[in-house]
């Protein structure tokens, strides 16, 4: 069974459904892609923004494919590059109060990825720190890491990490 959950973000209430998966339903709006990020010592890379911590990740642009918007936003929020990635899944995010672009009903996707160079930070624009953590830190900077979602989306990191 997906777990799900509800909950208010920007004052709406949402209902998010956690789907782990290696693709994910065509036609439905992509709003976000982002990255469990890992190194080579199993650390895994988060940002600071305007509101949290959180993984690297951001809005598709327009022609762009998922995995062009998950290098290019972990290359402009950390400055770091991905050797390979690999989806694990996705979040059905169910929105009826939304009237913005991404519209009532749409996806978030989750990719594991493999950092490759880490190259100088600077604060820039949204972001203005970087920091590797080990999965059993999450908790101390991702505020949902512990939700019914946020565990099924570990439950898929873990299981992505075993291959």
């Amino acid at each position: 069974m997906n777990p799900t959950e509800q909950c208010v973000f920007d004052g709406r209430t949402i209902h998010l459904t956690w789907v782990a998966s290696s693709s994910y339903p065509s036609g439905t709006p992509i709003s976000q892609v982002s990255g469990f990020c890992i190194d080579d010592k199993n650390h895994f890379l988060l940002v600071k923004n305007k509101r949290e911590w959180a993984f690297p990740g951001g809005h598709p642009e327009k022609e762009e494919s998922a995995e062009e918007t998950l290098i290019r936003e972990v290359r402009e929020e950390a400055n770091v590059s991905l050797d390979s990635y690999k989806l694990i899944g996705y979040m059905d995010v169910s929105d009826p109060d939304n009237d913005s672009v991404e519209g009532k009903h749409y996806i978030q996707l989750r990719y594991l990825a493999k950092i490759g160079n880490v190259n100088y930070f600077e604060k820039e624009f949204e972001t203005t720190e970087r920091k590797l953590v080990t999965i059993d830190e999450f908790s101390k900077y991702i505020t949902w890491i512990n939700s019914p979602t946020g565990k099924g989306q570990i439950d898929a990191l873990k299981n992505a990490m075993k291959l």
